[in-house]
C-alpha cells in the first residue's frame, strides 16, 4: 500500500482562513493517535480560480495501512473533515481528492 497521500482541497475564498485554521489542527491530531508518520505535513495553495475555490494540497504519511481506517472512525477526526466538508467551493471541478503515491526513482 502507498501510505504518502496528496490530497488535494477546492475551498471557498470566503472560507480560506477558517480552512487554514482547521488543516492546521488536522496532522497534529493524526499524530497524537499515531495513525501519521513523524514527517510533517506539507501545504501548498493557489491563486483562487474562476469560481472563486481555492485550491489546497496537503501532503502527508499514514503510519501504516490501517491507519486510513481508523482514522475515519475516530471522532476528533471526523469532527474536523466534517468542519472541512462545510467549506468546499462549487463549480465543475472535484472538491477534494486523495491521491496515494510512492517514491519514483527514474534514471537521468
Amino acid at each position: 500500500m502507498d501510505l504518502t497521500i496528496i490530497s488535494t482541497y477546492r475551498v471557498r475564498a470566503d472560507a480560506y482562513g477558517d480552512f487554514q485554521e482547521l488543516l492546521s489542527r488536522h496532522w497534529p491530531v493524526l499524530r497524537q493517535l499515531e495513525l501519521v508518520t513523524n514527517r510533517p505535513p506539507q501545504y501548498f495553495a493557489g491563486s483562487p480560480d474562476i469560481d472563486g475555490g481555492v485550491p489546497v494540497v496537503e501532503i502527508f504519511e499514514w503510519a501504516n495501512e490501517q491507519a486510513a481506517a481508523h482514522a475515519h472512525e475516530h471522532p476528533a477526526v471526523g469532527e474536523i473533515w466534517q468542519g472541512m466538508a462545510t467549506m468546499w467551493a462549487g463549480g465543475d471541478a472535484p472538491v477534494r481528492s486523495h491521491l496515494a503515491v510512492h517514491p519514483l526513482e527514474v534514471a537521468g
